[in-house]
């Protein structure tokens, strides 16, 4: 059962309440293209997961820690690894004039349940359906699956009401976020498939 500020979250962004203002943003024109990820894309991926780590979790880790995490977890070696499981779909969301908005990864494991591993949009990109457009492409990426799960920081309040909004309801807590051996706590939030 979750206590008292985990609550708040859910009834807040169930309300639409746990919006932050768009800073600004380059205009989109054109459409978004959804793709498999390549090596090509690994520098860029890099830069976007920093950035974005950095745009939000600097206020709840720190920015070294944060710079530290991202330096290991988000390095091009490190997501080169990603690309080849075939248990896995690594996707990316790209502009019209090639630059990477987005970027999501997902697996599936026994019982037909799929793992959210990663869903970030740049923070230039946020709040203009990219997020739903990849998270919407890993639920259909695995037709016959019963569950998609995933873990995320409780304090990220605006993924909490992303994913709250998007009928994901909490399931658990875990001490160590992705199995990292970092200890982040994260909330579990799970979705029944179909929805």
């Amino acid at each position: 059962m979750l206590g008292g500020p985990d609550r708040r979250v859910l009834r807040e962004a169930a309300q639409g309440r746990l919006c932050r203002p768009r800073e600004e943003a380059p205009e989109l024109t054109g459409t978004i293209l959804i793709r498999d990820a390549t090596t090509a894309d690994l520098d860029e991926l890099s830069r976007l997961l920093a950035a974005t780590w950095h745009a939000t979790y600097d206020a709840i880790y720190g920015a070294a820690r944060v710079t530290d995490i991202t330096g290991r977890w988000h390095a091009p070696e490190a997501l080169a690894r990603a690309l080849g499981n075939s248990e896995a779909r690594f996707r990316v969301a790209e502009t019209v004039d090639g630059a990477l908005a987005a970027t999501a990864s997902a697996s599936i494991g026994r019982g037909g349940i799929v793992k959210l591993d990663r869903l970030y949009v740049r923070p230039a990109f946020q709040r203009r359906g990219i997020g739903v457009m990849l998270l919407d492409d890993a639920l259909a990426a695995w037709p016959d699956a019963t569950l998609m799960r995933l873990e995320v920081e409780p304090r990220n309040l605006g993924a909490v009401a992303f994913y709250t909004a998007r009928g994901f309801r909490p399931a658990g807590r875990t001490g160590d976020c992705g199995g990292s051996g970092e200890g982040i706590v994260a909330l579990v939030m799970e979705r029944p498939l179909p929805m």
